[in-house]
């Protein structure tokens, strides 16, 4: 099984630190306009603010400073007009953004998190045909061919793969046009 340490062992203390961070979107229909809902969710942070940004590639758009709640949230709303969407790979770009949190307590900051995050409509598409119903998604208005692979643990030893391995198995399902992947977890049978 895949279970167990993988990687060096360490004790980590912290004053207060981000637990998490998610980001939700709300993408209109008509593509051109996405408000977007951020939470940060912090540990030991009394008294503590979150400096939240989103940048596209390096330009800042958005920057707000919020107060920690009573129960270690902070969180922002922002509104971002003709944002650049994410397309899957032969669809169109894959533009993403970066969303940081930096926590920050009497003008020292003390803990940083971002997430990358591509803004898409995605829809499943099931309307009555000739033989039931149909099955297919819808990206930002087009109609994409789900074509993919499963995944199966490359090794029994996570260790083992390399950074450079994954993205050359990547890269192979890439230069394939393959748009959907399913991870399978090996499975023990006694």
């Amino acid at each position: 099984m895949t279970c167990g340490p993988w990687r060096a062992v360490r004790l980590e203390t912290s004053y207060a630190r981000i637990s998490d961070m998610r980001v939700d979107y709300d993408l209109s229909k008509s593509l051109d306009d996405v408000v977007v809902h951020v939470s940060v969710y912090t540990e030991r942070s009394s008294g503590a603010d979150a400096r939240i940004s989103i940048r596209s590639d390096s330009n800042l758009i958005f920057e707000k400073t919020v107060s920690v709640d009573s129960k270690g949230v902070a969180k922002a709303d922002f509104h971002i007009s003709e944002p650049k969407l994410w397309y899957p790979h032969g669809y169109g770009e894959q533009s993403l953004y970066t969303c940081e949190a930096v926590l920050a307590s009497e003008g020292r900051d003390i803990h940083t998190c971002s997430k990358r995050i591509g803004f898409r409509r995605g829809e499943l598409v099931q309307e009555p045909d000739e033989v039931g119903k149909t099955f297919f998604f819808r990206i930002n208005g087009i109609d994409v061919f789900c074509g993919g692979s499963c995944w199966i643990p490359a090794d029994s030893f996570t260790p083992r793969i390399t950074k450079e391995k994954y993205r050359s198995w990547l890269q192979t399902m890439v230069d394939g046009y393959q748009v959907m992947i399913r991870y399978v977890r090996a499975r023990s049978y006694t």
